[in-house]
């Protein structure tokens, strides 16, 4: 059975590899859709269409970097330069095996979510107005806000149990 650092050390791999693919998702959605907006002359389909790619992957954008700066911005209210405050979780002794997978999970769940969002946003707007790419870049949104909303969800409960149990 693996070890709780191998687990760990696995799972931020994949977190990074989620991360950095769902920024150049977008950004290569941006590039292509300046592109082709620049180029599509007086075709107004073409036009709408890559405003639109150019519009998902602003959004995508903002996403990655707004959840970024929040567990940023998280992370120094909770402890500084640490995640979590020192001894969390409190009074649970036998849960400390259990806490980096957890923090692990929680990270790749976000940065999966991000990568699913990312894409979604870039297909979505990329698609025709009845296509499958539409359908399938809309459900890749939802999937992906709901993915980070779980791991948000996660972290707000660390941050109000360590507030709570400071009290």
């Amino acid at each position: 059975m693996p070890t709780v650092d191998t687990i760990v050390d696995t799972t931020f791999r994949l977190f990074v590899v989620a991360g950095l693919t769902a920024k150049y998702v977008a950004l290569c959605t941006l590039v292509v859709g300046l592109m082709g907006y620049w180029t599509a002359g007086s075709n107004v389909r073409w036009s709408l269409r890559f405003r639109g790619m150019i519009v998902g992957a602003c959004a995508a954008l903002v996403a990655i970097f707004g959840l970024a700066a929040f567990y940023d911005l998280v992370a120094y209210v909770m402890a500084g330069s640490e995640f979590l405050p020192p001894g969390w979780p409190y009074g649970a002794d036998g849960a400390s095996e259990l806490l980096p997978i957890a923090q692990a999970a929680s990270g790749m769940l976000s940065f999966l979510g991000l990568a699913s969002f990312s894409l979604g946003a870039a297909l979505w707007a990329a698609g025709g107005p009845y296509s499958q790419t539409r359908t399938r870049g809309y459900h890749g949104v939802i999937y992906g806000l709901v993915m980070i909303g779980v791991s948000m969800g996660g972290t707000l409960f660390t941050v109000f149990t360590s507030v709570f149990t400071s009290l």
